[in-house]
């Protein structure tokens, strides 16, 4: 019968000392790099996307939530005509007031009835009741890209201005207020002075902020024309 051969010698005292050394090594390591980190800025990981983060309200009329601004928004304009006499612009706007707010635009020596401007996707509810009267219309999309937390501010005031003029362009609705809206406003933060729609975006905030604590619906088409040319403008740029 076989029988395993065990050796009980006892080990050698340089292998302890090689694992007292190997101990002591990975202590001190572990030490050096919790001090480290510790000088290190707390922000560091989060300076790569400052640019396209800002804290704000996605809603207007609410300013209890941070929100982080979309770097893309989408809106659609619903042109119902062009005319180069503009009397015939008008006779088209007068029938046009039961689906909404039409406003005209002239610019190139032509007349252009449009109802309203929305969200990409709040949209649906409009077209269907003007395909069920049989109304021609051809929608004319708007890319806003924000390159920049300036960019992305100007976002979101044009969607809030378009969200209180939808609003206001509801059957049931006669006025609205806008006293949340500026409230709203006052924390926005993180606009560059050095950005190129740094101007524009003043220009924005200025006009909201000189809005009646009581906007009324009779001066939702001004209000349309204004935020159509803006659109247009920023465009342009």
């Amino acid at each position: 019968m076989r029988y395993t051969r065990y050796n009980y010698k006892a080990p050698k005292k340089s292998n302890n000392n090689f694992i007292i050394i190997i101990t002591l090594t990975l202590i001190v390591a572990i030490a050096l790099g919790t001090i480290f980190s510790k000088l290190l800025p707390n922000n560091a990981a989060s300076t790569v996307d400052n640019s396209t983060k800002v804290s704000l309200e996605k809603d207007s009329g609410d300013t209890s939530k941070a929100a982080t601004t979309s770097n893309v928004k989408d809106y659609v304009a619903l042109q119902c005509g062009v005319f180069s006499v503009k009397a015939s612009a008008t006779q088209l706007k007068n029938t046009l007031t039961e689906f909404g707010t039409p406003f005209i635009i002239e610019e190139d020596n032509i007349s252009r009835v449009i109802l309203g401007i929305y969200p990409k996707d709040g949209i649906d509810s409009v077209v269907k009741e003007l395909n069920a009267k049989k109304i021609t219309f051809t929608k004319i999309n708007y890319k806003l890209n924000a390159s920049d937390s300036t960019s992305a501010l100007t976002n979101e005031l044009i969607s809030a201005n378009i969200k209180i003029l939808n609003k206001l362009s509801e059957k049931n609705t006669g006025s609205y207020t806008t006293t949340e809206l500026k409230k709203w406003m006052l924390t926005l933060k993180g606009a560059d002075e050095k950005s190129g729609n740094y101007i524009n975006m003043n220009e924005l905030k200025v006009y909201l902020t000189a809005l009646p604590d009581k906007y009324e619906k009779g001066k939702t088409e001004e209000g349309y024309i204004y935020i159509y040319k803006f659109i247009k403008k920023l465009i342009k740029t």
